[in-house]
């Protein structure tokens, strides 16, 4: 069945992917607010946001949002990247108008209780310093930071210490108010729901929306090819590559996943075996394109014992190097391609996924694309057009690289 497309009277995109053998249903709300958007001293705020969604509203204590959805037996959830926030639900069919109204409460009278948002400071600053004791976040965060340099995607999307220790209820209800309004989100829906009921609770369930509008300057991310290492007591040292990417617009997107899923994405991948089957380096090596409205990073990531970091690092670029000169063979590329295909297809196995998938498309290219035109790209990648990109992209002489652990240790 195609997907059906409702405006509400407020302006507000509501989008349906009907799943009429399905018992779940799966809603999603899509926000143009991501930590790119944000201004000098507001670091994090659009994460923090996010989190005080959940704290309470005018008609909700937070105990009561997290009663309300457990007692509904669905999940709900929510996440921020650089570009976008969203939140979202999963429940059995029945439930989907009950989840709607609960979301769009949380997005249109959330009240950022000062009380409570002091302990949901508290609770950001431990999920920070959590993320400082894990080293591979840490050496992530460092390759951002020298790749995108002073662009808003080299940042944090947690923010510092020092940035959320400033938010108030006054600066958050700000950046809520100029940000969550009917031109910048959009709903999507999949699963079996009844699609008039479904649309009529949400016409309710969003009638407080602000009607406000602030856009940010957006500037293109030039990237930087340099070197950070950090040296710190771990076991291992933890190294990160970044290359050059693409916007997620770009014509040749297709051919980078493909590109991307042979060099790192699974067992039978050319970094796998290598680095992990023929020599012992590491116990996994992965590499995984991050693709922006206009810009993007590969970024490739392994860990080793201090005296093979130097054997470890040289194999990457040999690797890289190899890729500008050795087309992958017709195996290869099968391969790849199978492997893409499949995790398309297998996520869209549940109402999630498919919630998920139409939401990103609408995000990347204003439509919701076909399983069909997804698999038509994938079929038409060639393997001179995967060399020619590595040539482009320059992978063999420009790398950022972050390395992170015990660097004195030979």
């Amino acid at each position: 069945m195609p997907y059906k497309e409702h405006t509400l009277s407020n302006g507000v995109r509501v989008y349906w992917d009907p799943m009429p053998e399905s018992r779940a249903a799966s809603i999603g709300v899509w926000v143009k607010a991501g930590s790119r958007f944000e201004t000098a001293g507001e670091g994090g705020v659009t994460h923090f946001l996010e989190h005080m969604c959940f704290k309470g509203t005018t008609s909700r204590s937070a105990e009561e949002i997290a009663n309300e959805m457990d007692f509904l037996g669905g999940e709900m959830n929510a996440f921020t990247s650089q570009e976008v926030t969203s939140f979202y639900a999963t429940v059995l069919s029945e439930n989907a108008t009950h989840a709607g109204n609960l979301l769009g409460d949380l997005l249109t009278n959330s009240v950022f209780d000062p009380v409570e948002l002091e302990r949901e400071r508290a609770v950001v600053l431990e999920e920070l310093a959590e993320s400082k004791d894990d080293p591979e976040d840490r050496v992530m965060e460092n390759l951002f930071r020298i790749y995108f340099g002073d662009h808003p995607f080299g940042a944090p999307i947690l923010g510092t210490e020092q940035s959320i220790g400033q938010f108030s209820q006054a600066s958050v209800q700000k950046y809520f108010k100029d940000h969550y309004h009917p031109g910048n989100l959009f709903v999507t829906i999949a699963g079996n729901v009844q699609w008039n009921e479904m649309s009529d609770s949400l016409e309710k369930a969003f009638k407080n929306i602000s009607a406000s509008h602030s856009s940010s300057p957006i500037i293109p991310p030039a990237p930087a090819f340099s070197r950070m290492e950090e040296e710190d007591d771990y076991e291992q040292v933890h190294l990160c590559i970044g290359l050059r990417g693409l916007p997620q617009p770009h014509p040749l997107q297709t051919a980078l996943r493909v590109l991307t899923t042979h060099l790192g994405g699974g067992m039978s991948s050319r970094l796998f075996q290598e680095i992990r089957e023929k020599r012992g380096l590491a116990y996994s090596v992965f590499s995984s394109p991050l693709s922006f409205s206009d810009g993007g990073i590969v970024r490739i990531a392994a860990s080793t014992r201090p005296s093979r970091r130097e054997e470890l690092a040289s194999v990457l670029v040999d690797e890289l190097r190899r890729l500008e000169t050795v087309p992958l063979t017709t195996g290869e590329l099968t391969r790849s391609k199978n492997q893409l295909k499949s995790s398309l297809l297998l996520g869209l196995e549940s109402a999630g996924g498919r919630m998920s998938k139409m939401g990103r498309d609408l995000l990347n290219w204003g439509r919701e694309i076909a399983v069909s035109e997804i698999e038509m790209w994938i079929n038409q990648v060639t393997s001179e057009d995967i060399l020619r990109l590595v040539r482009e992209l320059n992978w063999g002489e420009e790398q950022a690289v972050s390395v992170l652990g015990p660097l004195s240790i030979k």
